[in-house]
C-alpha cells in the first residue's frame, strides 16, 4: 500500500511539472514585468500572459525562440542569443503570404510564431495602460509545454530608449510557478518524504 501512495505522489509531482512552463519578465534592467505561462489542456497548449511596462507606438509581436539564455552575458545582449524562432517544421516564412496563411491556419505557423497565432501584443497595453492580460489556446499540435521549456519567449518593439534595446526576453522553465502551485508541489513533496520515512 506505502508503495502505491509514494507512487500516486510521485506522478502527481512530475505531472505538475511537466503540463506547465513559464517565462518570467523580471530582468532588473528591463522594462516589461511580468509571465507568459504555458499549460497542456485536454484541447491544446493555453498561453497565458500577464505583463506590465508595455510602451512605444508599434504592436509587440512575440515568440518562442530557439535557445535559452546565458544570463551572464547580460543585459540586453543576451537577447542577442535567443536564436531563431521556434520552428520546427520549416515553415515558409519567406513567402510573401505567410501571413495571411499563418493567420488563416495556425498549423501553417512557425510553431513559436505567438504573433501569428494570437496577434501582437498591443502598443502600450490594454487601452494605453501599459499592462496587458490575454488567455490564449493552440489547438494546432505544433508546440507543446515540453517544446517551449529550455528556450526563451521574446518580445519585440519595447519603447525606443529602452536599456533593453527594443526587446524583451526571458528563459522558459518547467514546472509551476504561481505562489498557489508551489505550495501544492510543497505539500506533495512533504506527503511523499513522509510516506517513505
Amino acid at each position: 500500500m506505502l508503495a502505491i501512495v509514494v507512487g500516486v505522489l510521485f506522478y502527481n509531482v512530475v505531472v505538475a511539472y511537466s503540463q506547465s512552463a513559464v517565462a518570467t519578465f523580471d530582468n532588473a534592467n528591463g522594462v516589461v514585468k511580468g509571465t507568459v505561462r504555458f499549460t497542456a489542456l485536454a484541447d491544446g497548449l493555453q498561453v497565458q500572459v500577464s505583463l506590465s511596462g508595455l510602451s512605444g507606438s508599434l504592436t509587440h509581436p512575440w515568440h518562442v525562440h530557439v535557445n535559452q539564455l546565458n544570463i551572464s552575458y547580460g543585459y540586453p545582449l543576451v537577447c542577442d542569443y535567443a536564436g531563431a524562432h521556434f520552428d520546427p517544421f520549416n515553415a515558409n516564412i519567406i513567402s510573401p503570404d505567410y501571413t495571411q496563411r499563418c493567420s488563416a491556419d495556425h498549423s501553417l505557423c512557425e510553431a513559436g510564431d505567438l504573433a501569428g497565432k494570437f496577434g501582437s501584443i498591443p502598443a502600450n497595453g490594454t487601452d494605453g495602460s501599459g499592462t496587458f492580460s490575454g488567455t490564449f489556446l493552440d489547438r494546432t499540435g505544433t508546440l507543446l509545454v515540453s517544446d517551449c521549456v529550455g528556450r526563451s519567449v521574446v518580445i519585440h518593439n519595447i519603447f525606443t530608449g529602452s536599456p533593453t534595446g527594443h526587446r524583451e526576453c526571458a528563459n522558459v522553465y518547467a514546472g509551476a510557478h504561481s505562489v498557489v502551485d508551489q505550495i501544492k508541489l510543497v505539500a506533495l513533496l512533504v506527503l511523499l518524504v513522509l510516506s517513505i520515512a
